[in-house]
């Protein structure tokens, strides 16, 4: 028995608003329980997905940066590279295209353009064929939550495994484990210059080891870093309006100095790491020589002296606060149903939150259960990646090489693993809908579809598989009037129902 209009009407929902688009077979299997097909999601992984299996270990993508700043130093041209500011070519400016510190920059991209592109390629193909396309999203999300960019060379081979080892370990686990996993993994604690700071009354401010400021492995300690404690505070956990102040910051600064990671030996960086080695579970380490002693203060509260564990304790109130419920229910709801979420739904899932204690199943189940989710009304405009994804999701045809993926995705303004800042990827339209941006996905839809027409089924039919009862007459109509199946596909591409979910 075919499915209602009403049932497909939820099953296409359910495949585009929470998940990454249907394929073309999806919506009849999901239409006979939308709301469970989803909640059947949120289960742990149970298996890295083939695509991920070949990546490097974490402690590989630690070593990555160094050993390419080792092979510099034995070539003579580590002078050209911003240790400090951790940029190749820190004097080269970008004016020239001769000179020793263009030679870096090529050195740099020749080292980790591979690295990147292999990286891109495995989470596009994961994202295409995943089985679980909500659980993926939830990764796509904490992924950007919890930000490591490789825009900082320091980091520049380590958000792939960071995403593996935080986001995707932890996506429908407790919020305090998520938390904790980010804070405690080297790729966090470099980005965020954690490894640098020091307490200004700890052993180590009293009596530098001299030692530590000559190795070319480490970063040299700079003094007391805020960087990591404002960051938790305003982006990971209560918000910029959450209720702490300045002083607050300086403080939690002070708790999480010691926090860094197991130096690597020279040994290591002329060895080659295979996955499991080390994962970024067995590489943090705590310092008490670098560590601020003493009893300190955040929100109000006080935590007595206590090494790692008075850390940890602050992570842990901050990770059930009700400014964090809020916050976390907030950039859910935003980032599933629109751009200004329904109140009534972030106060449900905040609710869920407080009442679990973080538990992020939960608080999907929520979001999975309001009736405001389930408005035919698309709302969200999507980003680049969630576009190309969703693409070839809907159309079999050849598969994208890895170069492409980098490339399409750069040229859209979303480079994989290339966010700008900590706080991540916007997830509002208004960073997204611009007339060049918009006018590259016509340009996009328009190539691809004479490269995927021919291995395409009609694209009125194909219209009516992936978006069911979401495509309009109008857009039907347009395909139908199409000269050719290519520009029947590039409409549909181009459509606002395939742009939005």
């Amino acid at each position: 028995m075919a499915p209602s209009q009403s049932a497909l009407l939820a099953a296409a929902i359910a495949a585009n608003r929470f998940g990454l688009g249907a394929r073309p077979d999806d919506l009849p299997a999901i239409a006979e329980d939308p709301r469970g097909w989803l909640k059947s999601q949120l289960t742990p992984e149970t298996e890295l997905p083939a695509p991920l299996q070949a990546l490097p270990s974490t402690l590989e993508d630690q070593l990555a940066f160094l050993r390419w700043l080792g092979k510099l130093r034995r070539e003579g041209r580590a002078a050209d590279v911003d240790i400090e500011n951790q940029r190749p070519g820190g004097g080269t400016g970008g004016a020239g295209m001769e000179g020793e510190g263009f030679s870096v920059e090529r050195s740099f991209a020749a080292e980790f353009g591979p690295r990147l592109i292999a990286a891109a390629k495995a989470r596009f193909d994961t994202a295409v064929t995943t089985q679980r396309p909500l659980f993926e999203r939830l990764v796509h999300f904490w992924s950007n939550h919890f930000v490591v960019s490789s825009a900082k060379p320091a980091t520049v081979a380590m958000p792939p495994s960071f995403e593996r080892d935080v986001a995707r370990a932890h996506a429908v686990g407790r919020f305090e484990d998520l938390l904790l996993a980010s804070t405690t993994h080297p790729a966090m604690l470099l980005y965020l210059d954690n490894v640098q700071s020091v307490g200004p009354n700890s052993a180590f401010a009293r009596d530098p080891d001299p030692k530590a400021s000559r190795n070319p492995l480490q970063q040299r300690p700079t003094g007391l870093n805020e960087n990591l404690a404002r960051e938790i505070l305003e982006l990971h956990t209560v918000g910029v309006n959450g209720g702490y102040t300045q002083a607050d910051v300086t403080s939690f600064a002070k708790i999480i100095t010691g926090w860094g990671y197991r130096a690597p030996s020279l040994r290591l960086v002329g060895q080659a790491m295979m996955p499991g080695d080390l994962e970024g579970r067995d590489l943090f380490a705590f310092d008490p020589e670098k560590h601020e002693p003493g009893d300190h203060t955040v929100m109000g509260k006080t935590y007595p002296e206590g090494g790692f564990e008075q850390g940890r304790a602050v992570l842990a109130d901050l990770a059930v606060h009700p400014s964090t419920a809020r916050f976390i229910a907030f950039k859910l709801a935003r980032h599933f149903i629109a751009d200004d979420p329904p109140p009534a739904v972030v106060d449900r899932m905040a609710l869920s939150f407080r009442e679990t204690g973080g538990d992020v199943r939960a608080v999907m189940t929520a979001l999975i259960e309001s009736p405001e989710a389930w408005t035919a009304e698309l709302a969200k405009f999507k980003r680049p990646e969630e576009f190309l994804v969703s693409t070839f999701r809907a159309g079999p045809g050849p598969a994208l090489p890895g170069p492409a993926v980098l490339a399409i995705q750069r040229e859209m303004g979303q480079q994989p693993y290339y966010q700008p800042g900590p706080d991540g990827w916007a997830d509002t339209q208004d960073r997204w809908m611009g007339a060049d941006a918009v006018w590259k996905r016509v340009e996009w839809s328009i190539a691809t579809a004479r490269g995927l027409a021919t291995a395409a089924r009609d694209p009125a039919s194909l219209a009516a598989a992936v978006l069911g009862p979401l495509a309009s007459a109008e857009t039907l109509a347009s395909i139908a009037r199409a000269e050719s199946p290519a520009q029947g596909l590039a409409i549909l591409l181009a459509s606002p129902e395939f742009q939005r979910r």
